[in-house]
């Protein structure tokens, strides 16, 4: 019999904007939505609104764990990018990212779901990839470090890192790519307080770039790589840096999506273990749709998770102690957390924690190395 769809193509766009269609629809994988859109135009149009496309990309029910694992083959590095299914830790499979137009590439990522691929011997050289969507776009060159007049990059600096972030422009529903390059004195004369930071961001629906100036961000303040935590919350893109001063702290560098600003703000004031780099005992994320931090204690075998309510660091939770040493590698699921055991000889080993019922569960996956991001499914096209 052939199926009846008046009711489906009858709507307009007003009564698509119901609260439970969009609900139904956010919970639904990119696949299924993309041929959703031929429903009618209406449906076509809510698949392409930024605020349904931030809506799913928040829902988390098609998110996969994607895990970057470093380790030896005969004292010869091997990377590999493994990612998790959603609900069960033992079907883990590898996803060949390694074909042959990432080879000469760094991927970093996926930051909402996309990828950023620098290339390794010019990292003017940015591509951004939606896995989901299978969509690729070679991006401009952005706009070189401003040096006085010439506008160049100052003489005897070398791009050191890159970190990128990307979110939703909140007042002009444009999705923004934001670029921080930090800059390294070739000849080392200069310390690591003296390299300047080139920001620039890029928008989607323009395909352009845009010099930001830093104001008092100085990226050179703050001990940073290429896997610097960050989140994208309600406007703004999160980072958590340490600073390099005598007394180390947790600083959260805050960049709003509409004014294209950075600010600062220390992170709970909690005793700080120094002897190793603090980037290692702290990561950032969010729970209950809160910004949050999750750090190690000072016995070096507990938990503590922060959230931001209100403007003020409250603690919502402490887990542990543990029988092993654990540093934090990620937030999963609301009160489910990604640690890495401390191992000697690439035999560091990854475990997922669940607080609600108290129980540890392994990845079966060793190396010397991991950095975990969440693989989101989403929307937003990179199509040229």
């Amino acid at each position: 019999m052939e199926r009846d769809t008046t009711v489906m193509t009858g709507y307009n766009y007003g009564e698509l904007c119901d609260d439970l269609l969009v609900e139904t629809l956010s919970r639904l994988p990119v696949k299924s939505l993309m041929r959703l859109r031929c429903v009618s135009r209406s449906w076509f149009s809510l698949v392409k609104d930024p605020k349904f496309i931030c809506k799913h990309l928040t829902r988390g029910d098609h998110n996969r764990l994607m895990v970057y694992n470093e380790y030896f083959i005969d004292t010869y590095p091997v990377d590999d990018f493994v990612v998790v299914p959603d609900n069960t830790m033992t079907d883990l499979h590898f996803q060949n990212f390694e074909a042959a137009e990432t080879r000469n590439y760094i991927l970093l990522g996926p930051y909402e779901g996309i990828m950023c691929l620098s290339e390794k011997w010019n990292r003017n050289k940015i591509n951004v990839w939606n896995i989901s969507m299978n969509e690729y776009r070679i991006l401009p060159e952005p706009p070189r470090p401003r040096n006085g007049v010439s506008g160049s990059r100052p003489s005897n600096t070398v791009i050191f890192c890159c970190n990128f972030a990307v979110g939703l422009d909140p007042i002009s529903n444009d999705f923004k790519l934001v670029l921080i390059q930090t800059l390294h004195d070739e000849r080392g004369i200069s310390s690591i307080n003296d390299c300047l930071p080139n920001v620039a961001v890029y928008n989607f629906s323009t395909n352009s770039w845009r010099h930001v100036e830093e104001g008092l961000f100085i990226m050179g303040c703050y001990l940073g790589d290429e896997a610097m935590n960050n989140v994208y919350h309600n406007g703004f893109c999160y980072w958590v840096a340490t600073t390099e001063t005598p007394c180390y702290y947790v600083a959260i560098l805050s960049f709003s999506m509409s004014e294209e600003v950075f600010q600062e703000m220390r992170g709970p004031r909690v005793p700080t273990i120094t002897e190793l780099n603090g980037f290692e005992y702290w990561t950032i994320g969010l729970h209950d749709d809160y910004l949050s931090l999750l750090h190690v204690e000072e016995s070096r075998r507990s938990f503590g998770l922060w959230m931001m309510k209100g403007g003020f660091w409250t603690k919502h939770l402490s887990f542990g102690p543990f029988i092993e040493w654990y540093h934090p590698d990620g937030f999963w699921r609301n009160g489910e957390f990604i640690l890495e055991s401390y191992g000697g000889a690439g035999d560091c080993r990854l475990v997922l924690y669940d607080s609600n019922h108290d129980e540890i569960r392994e990845f079966g996956i060793t190396g010397v190395w991991f950095s975990v991001r969440i693989l989101k499914e989403s929307l937003i096209t990179v199509r040229e």
